[in-house]
């Protein structure tokens, strides 16, 4: 009985003292400040493309084809020969663009009617709102917004229109 009481008047002791403050620094002790982040210097003519995933806008939840519209964007980008380089590092890019798009599928029916009155046709419709922002100053530079029959073609159309109405246009 006695042991064991002085194994809890000492685990109480160690237990006081591990809950004290520690000692506050003297005043002759420096503390060294911490070195600044060294900001990532961003390249000029340079984009990065973040993109939710497309939603499924059409009543069945197993149709729609489930696609990531940044690689169609990325790719449009490339094809379309936009003068920007794509980054996959958002911090080294001056400038992101940044999507939301939806698809929906139309119904078995509506597709049968399509083919009897107008002989087949699109089956789909995509749409899609894209915005490009100034990384420096947060400022939206160019946006567009894009109904089309599939996400190819409205990445497309978007490459195009920010080459032709935004890089050419703000040329010097």
């Amino acid at each position: 009985m006695r042991i064991a009481s002085i194994v809890v008047a000492v685990l109480l002791g160690v237990a006081a003292y591990a809950q004290e403050a520690p000692p506050p620094p003297s005043p002759d002790a420096q503390v060294a400040p911490a070195p600044a982040p060294v900001p990532v210097p961003r390249i000029p003519g340079t984009v990065f493309v973040a993109s939710d995933e497309t939603v499924d806008s059409s009543n069945s939840k197993d149709k729609a084809k489930h696609s990531d519209f940044g690689v169609a964007l990325r790719a449009a980008l490339v094809k379309k020969n936009v003068p920007v380089k794509v980054l996959t590092d958002p911090a080294k890019a001056a400038f992101t663009i940044r999507s939301t798009s939806s698809h929906r599928e139309d119904s078995t029916g509506t597709k049968i009617a399509k083919i009897l009155v107008f002989g087949g046709g699109s089956f789909g419709h995509f749409e899609g709102s894209i915005e490009v922002i100034d990384n420096e100053s947060s400022t939206v530079v160019f946006a567009y917004n894009v109904k089309k029959g599939n996400y190819q073609s409205a990445a497309e159309a978007f490459a195009k229109h920010y080459k032709d109405d935004y890089l050419e246009k703000s040329r010097p």
